[in-house]
């Protein structure tokens, strides 16, 4: 049972009542912070199914939560020792032994006035928040996330495609919490030899192997007293996933060749495009360190489900590599066929084709013929991607339709939006009859 998690979290969030129960939903741990909280020594609730009935009819609920569940954010009216009813807001994290069997769980409850609300640092829908812009509601909650998980250093992991900008919300975690005058590392875990990647996290000693002619800091001591993120996690090696472990569950690190401990003063985010759980199903990701990690996961959604951010994240870019210079303005046909590019590379993917389409302009306008090619050729929602969903014919029409359609019946809007004559339109829609 890993207690000293749960010690580790009432360390980090004094004022918050942290209980572990064992797979019997027994009490095994009961924090300084839930004898303050809820009223109850823990020597009256250690071993205790929960306090049930006598003291706390809502108790159970408190910390309880069943096999491969997770409850975050349940509100809960709680009544102390002293008859009190006290609103909190708990959050509770499964555990799971080495064979994926449930094994107990961690639950955290904090008084619920007290908990960092949304208009403690909520961000405006459309302006910037830390390199990052949106209109998208699954965006502006993974905004809101960020301020509140800033606000304890409970492990995050950030999954997404490549180029959804999973750095850019670990940085911004760094620069919303306490650590944010300390340094941010990062670290690509699949950029990395498996054989050095041991030694880029903990370091070496002088002659720790062949090679090792002077001593390396390893990035856990870069960062002491910041954030660490390790990109592409599920790359890690098994061998190397149980090394890790031991350091989350200790929170001390030995650099390779040493028999010196480190304490590992850091703040752990991680991020993945890959599904974990479904890697440590294979059998290529350990279980636990999934659910060490996996504390508060944040989902980043790809840009083809948010197209509408498209003219606004253009706009945002452009004016991020202008600077001073004057910001080129995109033309209606150039929005347009932004919109329909299914976008594989993501955000990374806009802002390097946009990079392309202004070095291609004169510099004032980007119209669509400054477009890389991938983006003229494959302008189809959905369908480019595949290379045997529709003839060509039959990609035609779909456009043709839908162009005329936003334009409202103007033709020649249509044609121009297209990237065709007034005149070669006419004469398609004479053939499609």
């Amino acid at each position: 049972m890993p207690l000293s998690l749960a010690q580790q979290i009432a360390k980090l969030m004094p004022d918050a009542a942290v209980i572990m129960v064992n797979r019997d939903c027994t009490i095994h741990y009961w924090s300084p912070g839930a004898e303050r909280l809820l009223g109850f020594p823990a020597v009256d609730a250690i071993s205790q199914a929960g306090l049930a009935g006598s003291h706390c009819e809502s108790c159970q609920a408190a910390y309880e939560v069943t096999p491969h569940d997770r409850l975050v954010g349940h509100i809960l009216t709680l009544q102390t020792a002293g008859g009190q009813s006290r609103v909190v807001k708990k959050y509770t994290m499964p555990l799971f032994d080495d064979h994926g069997e449930f094994n107990g769980s961690i639950a955290v409850l904090i008084a619920y006035p007290t908990l960092p609300g949304p208009g403690d640092s909520q961000p405006v829908p459309g302006k910037p928040y830390h390199g990052m812009i949106s209109h998208n509601p699954v965006m502006q909650h993974v905004f809101t996330m960020i301020g509140r998980v800033a606000k304890t250093d409970l492990p995050v992991l950030v999954r997404g495609e490549s180029g959804t900008g999973k750095e850019l919300v670990a940085r911004a975690i760094h620069e919303e919490s306490t650590r944010k005058g300390q340094p941010f590392i990062a670290i690509n875990c699949a950029a990395l030899n498996p054989n050095i990647l041991e030694s880029e996290l903990f370091g070496h000693v002088k002659g720790a192997f062949t090679g090792a002619i002077r001593q390396h800091v390893g990035v856990f001591e870069q960062a002491r007293g910041g954030t660490l993120f390790l990109d592409e996690i599920a790359e890690i090696p098994l061998d190397l996933q149980a090394k890790l472990l031991r350091v989350l569950e200790t929170g001390e690190f030995t650099p390779l060749g040493s028999e010196r401990r480190y304490i590992a003063d850091v703040r752990i985010i991680t991020a993945t495009h890959r599904a974990l759980r479904e890697e440590a199903k294979s059998g290529r990701f350990r279980h636990d360190l999934l659910y060490r990690l996996r504390v508060i996961p944040i989902f980043l959604p790809p840009l083809r489900e948010r197209r509408h951010d498209i003219p606004l994240l253009a706009k945002h870019l452009l004016h991020e590599q202008a600077g001073d210079v004057l910001v080129p303005q995109l033309t209606q046909a150039a929005v347009e066929h932004l919109m329909q590019y299914d976008w594989p590379g993501n955000v990374r993917e806009l802002r390097n084709a946009l990079s392309y389409a202004w070095v291609m302009s004169d510099g004032a306008v980007i119209d669509m013929q400054h477009l890389p090619a991938e983006i003229l050729g494959l302008k189809n929602t959905g369908r480019a991607a595949s290379k045997n969903t529709a003839t060509r014919r039959q990609l035609d029409r779909h456009e043709i339709q839908a162009a005329i359609e936003r334009h409202h019946g103007n033709l020649s809007q249509a044609a121009h939006s297209l990237g065709i004559s007034r005149t070669t339109l006419w004469r398609k829609l004479k053939t499609l009859d």
